[in-house]
């Protein structure tokens, strides 16, 4: 597949099933053995059900939740997304741990990500997500935001 075949792949996934909520179009999207790999901390998702549920438990933390795709490029089997999303956090949220759970605060949420996804065969097999978990709960209001460091 061509890089214009990755990007939409990719697209297809935020646009049609992550804004639709539709775990159909996931895995049409990501492959069995797909593997996440999370900022330092925050763990990993391996296989297509960890992520499906993973997801979707993600997902449900928010009403209203809208994706939009603010940049896409490609390079062979490659694809870089920049996108943002907000929503009002009206379900129960894991945080940082992934053991940690937020009850719903009815706040609006806004967060954005650069993500790199490799696409082979027309499925998504690897992520490095670049989401800031720490962000979404600063928002939430269960963490402080740290003043920085003195230099």
């Amino acid at each position: 597949m061509g890089t214009e075949e990755n990007k939409a792949v990719v697209m297809r996934a935020y646009l049609d099933g992550m804004n639709r909520k539709d775990m159909s179009v996931i895995r049409e999207c990501f492959a069995p053995d797909y593997v996440n790999f999370f900022p330092a901390g925050q763990g990993q998702v391996r296989g297509i059900e960890d992520f499906t549920r993973t997801l979707g438990e993600f997902l449900d933390a928010f009403e209203n939740l809208v994706f939009t795709v603010e940049d896409v490029f490609a390079d062979g089997d490659k694809v870089v997304l920049r996108w943002s999303a907000t929503g009002r956090h009206t379900g129960d949220y894991r945080g940082i741990p992934p053991t940690t759970v937020i009850p719903a605060t009815r706040k609006e949420i806004n967060f954005s990500a650069t993500d790199i996804y490799r696409v082979v065969g027309g499925k998504i097999v690897e992520e490095w997500n670049t989401l800031d978990g720490w962000d979404i709960m600063y928002q939430m209001g269960a963490v402080k935001k740290l003043a920085p460091a003195a230099v």
